[in-house]
């Protein structure tokens, strides 16, 4: 695992003609998102999403994956979090369960943990956590 290290603030202006790099749900995604002055936006869950897609082609094991490019063969965060054994053994503990040796377990496994950080908070079970990434958007 290599850890981010240092802080490193960068800015984006992305001017697109003829594409739709973010739709908007409102209009069942088949218009741009707009705001009231007429510019387009792309969301952060937007650039999160291309971000972790292309960590995911780089062969880096991503947490958050999208249902149709799922390389793991799981259908929920639950089971992916359930298919980690460490972090299940863990987990199994409930409420004496170490959540920084979680958080850590999480961060080892997946990439994009480590890097945006992930609330695991499952219904029926004690041992939640959250893991707070160095990356923000």
């Amino acid at each position: 695992m290599n850890p981010l290290q240092n802080r490193i603030d960068f800015c984006v202006i992305i001017s697109v003609d003829g594409a739709n790099p973010n739709g908007d749900p409102a209009t069942m995604s088949w218009y741009p998102r707009v705001l009231y002055d007429g510019h387009g936006e792309i969301s952060d869950v937007c650039l999160k999403r291309k971000i972790r897609n292309r960590m995911q082609d780089l062969g880096e094991r991503i947490f958050v994956q999208s249902d149709e490019r799922s390389d793991d063969g799981f259908k929920s965060l639950k089971e992916r979090a359930d298919g980690c054994e460490v972090l299940k053994k863990e987990i199994v503990k409930k409420k004496k369960a170490d959540r920084d040796l979680c958080a850590k377990i999480a961060c080892e496994e997946w990439t994009d943990v480590r890097s945006f950080g992930q609330v695991f908070a499952f219904k029926g079970e004690e041992a939640s956590f959250g893991v707070r990434g160095p990356v923000s958007i």
